[in-house]
């Protein structure tokens, strides 16, 4: 591999081995490193607060099967996001989609998944946080800085839905099941995002004949970043953010 491709670093879910995921802390050690961007996962609560959590349900936090959507944000709010992981983050705080826009949208890219369970629905929940997350941006996020938010959604439904409403964002589909095979995807996206376990020489020749961008996830192996550069991924996500910095640098 030459020094005339490096691809993007972007820290998955923040520094997810280092501290808890999608917290406050596992963003700012994550910019710590010579990292490119932050990926996190955005759902909404009963009372309409876009927050920032990967699982449907906050067993992994309280042992509860509650969904997010399910909690009112005054009781989410009161939770300990951080012991599941460590004792030297108990009492870490869930992040509003808003602060973390407010922290982070001037200083990195910012590739915020809209997390969705409906495979080909579009349900009202989802229509809801959807155009919340959009709000958010258009009245939060500077112009000049508007160039390097990322729209992710495994749903494309979402992603059509918030085109229509935001054309000048730039939207990412995340490819799983089905959509793997499908003959072709909509010349509106940026790019498109898989597994690297899937990234394979026909995907790509597809995804650059039609003029996307790869990004492939999660690359926390030299054997998975190696696969990731020989293949020409564009964005590579980890969750070992600085691991794969000092690697890069000695690789490419």
């Amino acid at each position: 591999m030459t020094s005339k491709h490096r691809p993007l670093i972007v820290a998955h879910r923040g520094a997810g081995e280092e501290a808890p995921e999608n917290t406050r802390s596992a963003f700012d050690i994550a910019l710590n490193y010579s990292v490119d961007g932050l990926e996190f996962d955005v759902r909404i609560t009963r009372d309409g607060v876009p927050v920032i959590h990967h699982d449907r349900a906050l067993g992994q936090i309280s042992g509860s099967r509650k969904k997010i959507e399910s909690v009112f944000f005054s009781e989410l709010s009161q939770m300990d996001f951080g012991s599941w992981f460590s004792g030297k983050y108990k009492n870490e705080r869930v992040l509003t989609f808003e602060k973390t826009i407010d922290l982070y949208s001037k200083i990195t890219r910012l590739f915020i998944e809209i997390k969705s369970n409906e495979n080909d629905s579009f349900s009202e929940t989802s229509r809801i946080l959807t155009l919340k997350v959009l709000e958010t941006i258009n009245k939060r996020v500077p112009y000049k800085y508007t160039g390097k938010i990322f729209i992710l959604s495994f749903n494309l439904n979402i992603l059509d839905f918030a085109h229509q409403k935001a054309s000048g964002l730039n939207y990412v589909f995340n490819l799983s099941g089905s959509s793997f095979k499908q003959p072709s995807y909509p010349s509106y996206l940026h790019g498109l995002c898989l597994p690297v376990s899937k990234l394979s020489g026909n995907f790509m020749d597809k995804a650059k004949k039609g003029g996307y961008r790869v990004l492939t996830y999660t690359c926390n192996t030299p054997k998975q970043v190696k696969k990731a550069l020989e293949a020409g991924a564009d964005v590579i996500m980890t969750d070992k953010p600085g691991w794969l910095c000092s690697y890069l640098t000695k690789t490419i």
